[in-house]
């Protein structure tokens, strides 16, 4: 039976990545407040009132759980998460390859912004990433398992690395 030293968290880099994602939640309550208040439930702009009201409340939420992003090594597993909005579960047995490297953007619509990468992000040199970041494409560290990877960003990227390199050898 292999036996793993505790629990570890490691944090992000820093980034002002939530000043994007909350000043468009913002930006979007406002424009369908707005709506809402001159035009009511009713008329040509109730379409616009059912949009713009929700996707702002995600995107206000998402910029106010940015704090609680972190990265966790327990056992033989590397969890990232994301508040209670986001959790990718990564066996550290099915990893082939750690390695640090910046990553074109595509065209491709998904949720990143400057300072902020979240969900499935699909790039044109590696395939779909799942992303849990504090950055888009810039010193992204990424986990293949073969099947899927992800694109992380820890403060002390060299302790990640090596107390995930330390469990791959137990």
């Amino acid at each position: 039976m292999t036996t793993y030293p505790e629990k570890k968290v490691f944090k992000p880099r820093p980034s002002n990545g939530w000043i994007w994602v909350g000043g468009l939640g913002l930006l979007l309550m406002a424009i369908g407040l707005n709506l809402l208040i001159s035009s009511g439930l009713s008329g040509p702009f109730l379409l616009a009132i059912l949009l713009t009201v929700p996707i702002g409340a995600m995107f206000l939420l998402l910029a106010f759980f940015f704090p609680a992003m972190r990265y966790e090594i327990e056992g033989n597993r590397i969890t990232l998460r994301y508040g209670p909005l986001l959790r990718y579960t990564i066996d550290i047995d099915q990893i082939k390859s750690i390695r640090r490297r910046d990553i074109a953007i595509g065209l491709v619509s998904s949720f990143r912004f400057p300072g902020l990468a979240l969900f499935s992000v699909p790039y044109p040199e590696v395939g779909s990433v799942k992303m849990c970041a504090t950055a888009a494409s810039t010193g992204i560290l990424l986990i293949d398992t073969g099947s899927t990877k992800y694109g992380l960003t820890p403060l002390d990227e060299q302790g990640f690395v090596t107390e995930v390199q330390s469990r791959m050898r137990q």
